[in-house]
Parts: C-alpha cells; structure tokens; sequence
C-alpha cells in the first residue's frame, strides 16, 4: 500500500524525538551528583567489609551516606516527574530520566516511614538474631540456626531433635513475626500506591522492568519446564529418605516431610563425605577432593589464585588485569570463614576499582574467584555508561555471568588442563554422575522455594490472600516443592518468615533467573565454540571447557558495556541472540542424570509425584 511521503516523516518524528538540552543538563547534573554520593557510600560498605559489621564507624558512615542519598532523591523527584509529563528528550535521555532512583518508603508519611522502617528492622534482627532453645535444655537457649543448630541437625541422626529445632525455628521466626509480617505488607502496598504503581505486584518485580503478570508467566514457565526433572529427582530422594528412616516417616505417594529434606538437601552445601548419601549413582567412585587437590597443585595462596583466574579471563579475550589492582586488594576480617567472599568494588566518579579477598583457600572460594573477577570486567565495561545506566540490566545478571564462568572451571576437562584432577576417571560417567547429582541438589530444589516465597507475596499484594494465611503457604509449598511440614500446619502457626533467607521486602525472582540464566549462557557459549554438541557424547555439556576461547570475551564485552541502558531482554540479544531466559541450557546439563534418575525411579519402584 502507498504512503504519502509526509506520514513517513510524522511517523518518524513521533519515533524519535529530539534532544531536550535543559534535560540535558538535568541528567548530567544529575548523573554526577550521585556519582559521588555513590562513591561515598561505596567506601562506608568497604570499611564495613573490612572492619567487619559491628564496626561503629562504617555503621555510622553508611547510615550519613544513605541520609544524603534520600535527601539528594528527594529534591530530584519534583523536577522528574515534570520532565515526564511534558514527554521531553530522545530515547536515551527517557531512559536516563526512568533510571533515577525512586523514593520508595521515603515517600510514605513520617509515621508509616518510620514504622515500616522498624518493622524491616526488627524481622530481620529476628531472623539472624534469634536464639533457640536446645534440644532437652529448656535453660539453655544461646544457640543461633547459623552455624550451631544448623550443624547440630546435619549430624544428628536422632529424629526427635532435628523434628524439635524445625518446630522452635519457625515459633521464634514465624509466630514471633506474624503481627509485624501483615502490617509491613499493608505499607509496602501503599507504598507501590504513592510510587506510581497502582498494582503492588508490579512494583515488586519493578527491577526486573516487567509487571506482576508478565513475571509469572516467565517464573511459571521456567516451572513448567523443570517440573518432569524436578519430579523424578524428588522421587529419587524421597526414596532415599524412605530408605534412611522408614515408610512411616516418609509414605508413598505422599510429599516427603519438610524437616528430613532439609537435612538431605542441605548437606550438598556441605563437604560431607560421598557416603553420607545412600544412593549417590557411583558410590565406589566418590567424590573429587578438589580442595586437597589445589593445595596438591600449589594453588594454595589467594594470591596466586587470582592471577590464575586473570590469565583464564585474558585468555577470553579480555584485557589484562594491572598488578596495582592485587597490590593494592584487600583482606577481609570474618569471623567466619565460610561466609566469606572475594568481591570487586566499583566506583563511579573515582576511575578505579577495588578488590577484596578472603585468606581460605578451599574449593568455594577458589570458584568463587571467577565470580568476583567476572563482576570485575562487568563494572570496567559498564563504567562507559553515565552513572545512572552503569547497573546490570536486573539485579544477579552480572551474578548469572560469573557463575556460568566458575561452573565452566569446575569442569573436569578444565581442571584436568589446570593439573587438578590427574585421573581420567573424573570425565568418565560414573563420576560425572556423583557431580551432577551434588550439583542437582544445589540447584534444582533450590528453584521452586525460590518460586514459593515470590509467589505467596505476589498473591499477598494482589489481594488474593490475606498476608498471615498459612495454609496458603503451605498449598503452594506442597505443590511446587513436594515438601509437607512434620505436622498438619494450620493458620494457628505462621511459617512464611522462618524461610525468608533475605530481607523480607526482597524477590526472589532475579535470583530464579540469575540461576537458570547461567546455564542457559553456558549452552550458548558452550555450543558456538564447538565444546558441546547435543547429542554427541564425547562432548557434553557438564564436561564443558571455555578457558582459551577469546571469541566469548568480544561478545560478554559488548553486552556488559550495555550497563542498563537497555531492557535486559535487549542484553540477552547481543549474549544469546535471543531476547528470554530459558529453562533449555539446564535441562541440557543434567540431561544424564534426569536419565540416570529415570531409569533408577522405574527399577526400584519408586512412584514419581505425590497427592
């Protein structure tokens, strides 16, 4: 059909609309503004990393720094929302605009204000604060669910005690919280309201720049596809724990109970022994040592890990890390060793970047280095980005980067280059299995109580539930977790705190992603560099090496140099070709164990799903 000449020049005036220059110099104002105060909220966090989190100092600095950076919001928000109204600016300066921080809470009445900011307080003191009582000694009530009850319940075998401590966690963190629960999601509503977001819902999933609906159609999804390998794993275990503490503790047919499964699962972030499992696939085989094995190798030293680390990520295609950045790194102070990390810091007016490191030298934190070094080149990439558009597209997508590089050095094949693993019977598939499976119970039961929690609080502000409905809870929980409480849980109890492994006013969902997307980066890259042929045994994906693959770097550059100047779904365009997250790349990498647990399920009799 013929148009007139002129519609095509309205057509494109409409698309694109000129450059507004006071805008111009609003967002360049603005862009260095907080530039600074973010600097100088990122050295309160450093000292607070260092010093460690009871320091006064740090603590006091970071609250100065948050005051200023609500106080500095809230002289931006008048003149943003008027910008808006008059629809000026081309596209990349409305994507500025949008990028400016929100009020959030600030924008509550001085009395709501300080009431949701004590209730946030207070539950989460509650959470990494509260003491339990133990187990036969009423008097004694000084342990902490980290580290003591948890290590208490993983050794124990006494049932009665790892019943009691699930029952006094969920009394402590649940009922105690219940009253502070409702009443912070009635303000986190009004909230949503007074930041422009009419659905509470939508303004939950706001970093992820999708609604309420389109988030779970995504998370839905996600769920549908992993559900025929979720079933046949939970069979597997629930036969497993059958086989541990009897059929009258774990029926047929039946979820398996809550408390048992924990401890099962649980254990696989532990370094238990390979006979701890009872039906691991290839018990005579075990398990990698890869911790004595790097100490074998002389990777023994954070230091000479971290230049490993950077030649892999040189090798990439990435530019060389200057030796000023280890000169000048940091150790941190912990108390405890196995919650901490190595961590890259990134400054926005300041042209540097920081470096902190943990002293142990285990296997999590020699993995844990490629995450840090890929968050690294993430922030030097987006650095050309103003201020404003130098975050990731959606919270944990630099996360999804780093994790899919540290999942590719743990490969057999890599760690055999590297001199870790001499014995060739780690790529066989016996082994592959024993990893695979430990890997699965990280990862494929982790997903749907990610999936609860986001989805009991979505129904909560959409008004589909009352916020203390319990037996809610627990419907979704059985549903999509095959898990069932030690006892009938009514709406008497309250339980929805007790699993609230973050604060209570943060999703899950970026976190769900970050998890599936990971893989899903690790089958692309996997594939365009010739290491996994689908199909093809001799070259799976679990087996996967990227080290020396320079043409990966180029593209990750590309895309992290994005920032969030563009919706993520535009990011995903320039990483994978394609604009969705997508539950493939995992079913791919434990294809031979939903094989395995398959073939297992239909030999032993063990039923697959429950009623």
């Amino acid at each position: 059909m013929w148009i007139p000449a002129v519609l095509l020049l309205v057509g494109l005036t409409q698309a694109e609309s000129p450059t507004d220059a006071t805008l111009e110099r609003f967002l360049n104002e603005t862009n260095q503004q907080l530039a600074v105060i973010y600097d100088q909220a990122v050295l309160a966090q450093l000292l607070n990393e260092l010093r460690g989190p009871n320091d006064l100092v740090a603590l006091l600095e970071i609250e100065v720094t948050d005051d200023k950076l609500i106080k500095y919001v809230r002289t931006l928000t008048t003149r943003k929302a008027k910008f808006k109204r008059l629809g000026l600016g081309d596209s990349r300066q409305r994507r500025l605009l949008d990028k400016i921080p929100q009020l959030g809470y600030e924008a509550l009445s001085g009395r709501d204000l300080k009431l949701v900011y004590a209730l946030a307080s207070s539950m989460s003191d509650n959470y990494h604060n509260v003491k339990l009582c133990a187990y036969k000694q009423p008097g004694n009530c000084t342990l902490r669910l980290i580290p003591e009850v948890q290590s208490i319940v993983q050794g124990s075998r006494d049932l009665d005690e790892i019943e009691y401590y699930w029952f006094e966690w969920r009394s402590r963190t649940g009922l105690a919280t219940r009253s502070q629960f409702v009443d912070f999601m009635d303000l986190y509503k009004k909230t949503a309201q007074l930041n422009g977001y009419p659905r509470a819902e939508d303004y939950w999933f706001r970093s992820l720049e999708l609604n309420g609906q389109e988030t779970m159609t995504l998370l839905d999804k996600i769920m549908h596809g992993l559900r025929p390998l979720f079933l046949q794993f939970h069979a597997h275990v629930r036969g497993s724990l059958r086989k541990m503490h009897g059929e009258h503790l774990v029926p047929r047919n039946r979820p398996y109970p809550q408390h048992l499964a924990e401890v099962f699962i649980g254990n696989a972030f532990r370094r238990v022994q390979a006979e701890w499992y009872v039906d691991l696939p290839s018990p005579e085989i075990g398990l990698a040592n890869i911790t004595q094995e790097l100490h074998r190798r002389g990777l023994s030293t954070t230091q000479r890990v971290f230049w490993n680390v950077a030649e892999y990520f040189r090798t990439l295609g990435f530019p060389q890390l200057e030796n000023s950045l280890w000169t000048y790194a940091q150790k941190i102070s912990s108390d405890d060793d196995d919650r901490c990390w190595h961590k890259a810091w990134r400054y926005y007016a300041l042209p540097r970047t920081n470096f902190t490191y943990c002293p142990l030298n285990d296997e999590e934190r020699f993995f844990n280095m490629f995450e840090a070094q890929s968050d690294l080149q993430y922030y030097r990439a987006a650095s050309i980005q103003p201020t404003l558009l130098q975050e990731e597209p959606f919270p944990n997508f630099s996360d999804a980067i780093g994790k899919c590089f540290s999942m590719a050095a743990s490969s057999p094949r890599f760690l055999r280059k590297l001199g870790v693993l001499r014995d060739n019977k780690w790529k066989e598939l016996p082994a592959r299995l024993n990893r695979l499976y430990i890997q699965g119970l990280r990862v494929v039961f982790l997903l749907p109580v990610f999936y609860v929690l986001d989805r009991y609080r979505v129904e909560v502000l959409a008004g589909h539930i009352k916020a203390d409905d319990n037996e809610a809870y627990w419907r979704f929980t059985e549903h999509y977790t095959g898990a069932a409480a030690p006892m009938k849980r009514t709406n008497e109890q309250f339980d929805v705190p007790a699993k609230l492994l973050m604060e209570v006013d943060d999703q899950y969902a970026s976190n769900f992603l970050s998890i599936v997307l990971q893989f899903q980066l690790l089958k692309h890259f996997c594939t365009i560099t010739g290491q996994f042929e689908m199909g093809n045994p001799r070259k799976p994906l679990d087996l996967c090496d990227l080290s020396d693959q320079r043409g990966i770097g180029e593209i990750l550059k590309r895309a992290m140099s994005l920032g969030s100047s563009v919706h993520y779904r535009e990011v995903l365009k320039v990483l994978l070709g394609e604009p969705e997250i997508s539950i493939d790349g995992l079913l791919t990498y434990f294809q031979p164990l939903q094989d395995w647990l398959q073939h297992q399920n239909q030999e032993n009799n063990l039923e697959v799903g429950w009623t």
